[in-house]
């Protein structure tokens, strides 16, 4: 009977370190987004986009993160299936939507510092490394 809620509980929550990541990724999300509204509501932040999706400020912020996504797909096929490295770790997605936010952030300060959405983008940025760092560390 033991063995058999083993098992149930292995298909559906899978093993011990994909478990321990996705506590991981509730938690940090719950802090994220309760400090990043903390942060819009407290400094009263406009978040100017038409749609749902992110509205670049200009070409160069359009081509710069494309490039970083591009960067980030050749490196992660060539770490994962030409030297095969780091085949499991999950947390290298989140290190390059902390880069993205990085860059965000510094185009949106030089460009658009009126709007202060490169606080928001900076917050995003600096709790996306911490994160890193704690699943690389601890997971």
């Amino acid at each position: 009977m033991i063995n058999l809620h083993y098992q149930i509980s292995v298909i559906f929550l899978g093993k011990g370190d994909f478990r321990m990541f996705l506590l991981s990724i509730i938690l940090y999300a719950i802090v994220v987004s309760s400090g990043y509204l903390w942060i819009k509501k407290k400094l009263k932040v406009s978040y100017d986009s038409d749609g749902l999706l992110y509205k670049h400020i200009n070409r160069f912020h359009l081509i710069g993160e494309s490039i970083i996504v591009v960067v980030f797909l050749i490196g992660l096929f060539y770490m994962r299936f030409v030297m095969e490295w780091r085949l499991s770790a999950y947390q290298d997605v989140i290190l390059v939507i902390a880069i993205l936010h990085a860059f965000r952030s510094v185009v949106e300060r030089r460009l658009n510092k009126d709007s202060k959405q490169y606080l928001l983008s900076a917050y995003t940025s600096v709790s996306g490394f911490l994160f890193f760092l704690g699943v690389e560390l601890f997971v």
